[in-house]
């Protein structure tokens, strides 16, 4: 059987090598910029308008502003809220949170602190509030150069703008 020289062998061990270390190299990159370019990469601010219907029925609905601001890891929202019986409530919070990355675009969020302003009344009404937004799952995907589609826990979902 024939035997490659030693030194052909050296050489092709190391382009082999140098090979693979390009491609893991790239994908790594690529990675690190998909993670770059799913992310606000400034504070993005929402109007926001939601209606959210708990098991038994009832209907709250909602509006008011948003902000999220991953590098600061805080989220500030400031709601009117209605309940079943249209009374009316404020919803003012500043979340500092913990953002854990999943993939690209979402990303598991724990309330480390909760700031309530005082204006806000609806601490012992509006409790699908507090819940949903202790911690759980953001979602983030580019809609525009400026705006990001986003869904919290299925209870905020809308565009968030980025200023340019």
């Amino acid at each position: 059987m024939h035997k490659p020289p030693h030194n052909r062998t050296k050489k092709l061990i190391l382009l082999l090598s140098l090979a693979s270390t390009l491609v893991f190299g790239t994908l790594i990159a690529l990675q690190a910029y998909t993670y770059h370019e799913d992310t606000p990469q400034a504070p993005c601010y929402a109007a926001i308008d939601f209606i959210y219907t708990l098991d038994n029925g009832q209907r709250w609905t909602g509006k008011g502003d948003m902000s999220i601001n991953m590098e600061a890891q805080e989220i500030y929202l400031y709601f009117n809220l209605k309940d079943p019986e249209q009374q009316e409530f404020l919803y003012n919070r500043r979340l500092d949170v913990q953002f854990d990355t999943l993939d690209s675009s979402r990303f598991l969020f724990k309330t480390l602190n909760a700031t309530v302003f005082e204006s806000d009344n609806s601490l012992k009404h509006a409790l699908f509030m507090r819940r949903g937004l202790e911690g759980g799952l953001i979602t983030f995907s580019r809609f525009s150069d400026v705006e990001y589609y986003y869904n919290i826990n299925n209870i905020l979902t809308g565009v968030c703008h980025v200023p340019t």
